[in-house]
């Protein structure tokens, strides 16, 4: 894993702080968009119908970046082992407690993923970082789901 996040440093510098709050509000729209049944999951989201609404709650900016640093602090655990499994299992488990949530959404995250990437790389967003973050990502999602898989099924 050192050369995957060796690669992700000097192809590219991401951090939380590099997705602007447009991208990371895009995000969710591509993924509510594409996803509708997913803001059905989100009490506090089911009224945002629109574009509109969703560019103008604060909930789902405070939400997004919740997400996208959660994405950000994986990649950047991939120096420490221990720590990202830890990390990203606990954050996996936590899904458990969703009503109505299921595995295969974690899925989902992927492709409005790239896609936040391409808009804050823009012309660093080459061929070979893409295959770089299709890669960490999907790491990613994995190691949620073994998470989410492992933790006690709600009683």
């Amino acid at each position: 894993m050192r050369n995957l996040e060796q690669s992700l440093e000097t192809e590219t510098a991401i951090d939380a702080h590099s997705f602007s709050v447009s991208v990371t509000v895009t995000f969710f729209f591509r993924l509510f968009e594409e996803h509708g049944e997913l803001l059905n999951l989100f009490e506090k989201f089911k009224e945002l119908k629109t574009k509109e609404d969703q560019a103008n709650s604060l909930e789902l900016q405070e939400h997004a970046s919740t997400v996208m640093n959660t994405l950000d602090e994986g990649i950047k655990g991939l120096d420490n082992l221990d720590a990202f499994f830890e990390y990203l299992h606990q954050v996996g488990a936590s899904h458990r407690r969703i009503p109505g949530f299921k595995v295969e959404y974690f899925w989902k995250i992927e492709k409005p993923f790239l896609e936040a990437v391409e808009t804050t790389l823009g012309d660093r967003y080459t061929e070979n970082v893409e295959n770089i973050y299709k890669i960490t990502i999907k790491f990613i999602i994995e190691t949620l789901i073994k998470g989410y898989d492992n933790a006690n099924a709600p009683t």
